[in-house]
């Protein structure tokens, strides 16, 4: 598989962990081909590390089962203000292409994946702009395009939700909220807009996920539901 092409974007390691290749690069002596990427943090500090292609593309045994070392998160959306951030600190950044899916063909990608309230939050907040869209347009069709029954029905769910709470008990949060996943802010722009330094930027992020995990908690508890994945 060392001629597996490797593309920017998010990845999974075989232990759960979440990566965000940003480049690839040869080494100057061999020749060989080596993966420049980051480990997925909720950190606005990036730390980069290589690997060489053909490590990164191996085949490894867990629990008695062979799978790739690293695969593909292609449901994971990549923002526009992530691709500008890598961008300033000098990695050139995915090449948008359009992507045509079959109304028949499903994305297994919804609220399982996240282990705790604070993924899942992040997530329903950075994804938001994507999760929007594929609602409206299954509400357009009438139709559930790209997407099953059951994961509609919790998208739809945790819109009204988010929408509500951004209304009510995280009302201080609705203009961050506004700038930076609607509008599409970097931290960086948002900090120059607002006159803050990037620390108080992402010390205001982690509130603001923490407070939204909290209520997401909250609310399963009181419907007697776990939407996150608890093993």
């Amino acid at each position: 598989m060392a001629d597996r092409r490797i593309y920017a974007g998010y990845y999974q390691r075989y232990d759960g962990k979440l990566i965000y290749v940003v480049s690839m690069a040869k080494d100057a002596d061999s020749g060989e081909d080596i993966v420049i990427w980051t480990p997925f943090t909720y950190s606005e500090t990036h730390k980069y590390f290589t690997m060489s292609k053909k490590s990164f593309c191996e085949y490894v045994v867990v629990g008695g089962k062979r799978q790739a070392k690293f695969k593909r998160q292609t449901q994971m959306k990549i923002r526009d203000s992530t691709i500008e951030d890598y961008r300033a600190e000098g990695f050139r950044g995915p090449i948008r292409k359009e992507s045509f899916r079959s109304k028949n063909e499903y994305d297994k990608w919804y609220q399982p994946h996240f282990s705790t309230y604070y993924e899942y939050a992040k997530s329903l907040c950075e994804q938001h702009g994507f999760l929007l869209r594929k609602y409206q347009l299954c509400m357009a069709e009438k139709d559930y395009i790209g997407i099953s029954k059951e994961d509609f029905r919790s998208l739809k769910e945790d819109l009204i939700f988010l929408k509500h709470c951004l209304k009510t008990v995280l009302q201080d949060y609705e203009g961050y909220f506004e700038e930076r996943f609607v509008t599409g802010l970097s931290i960086r722009k948002y900090a120059q807009a607002h006159g803050l330094n990037r620390g108080s930027v992402d010390y205001l992020q982690k509130k603001f996920f923490t407070a939204l995990a909290h209520e997401l908690k909250e609310r399963d508890e009181a419907q007697g539901k776990k939407r996150i994945r608890t093993t």
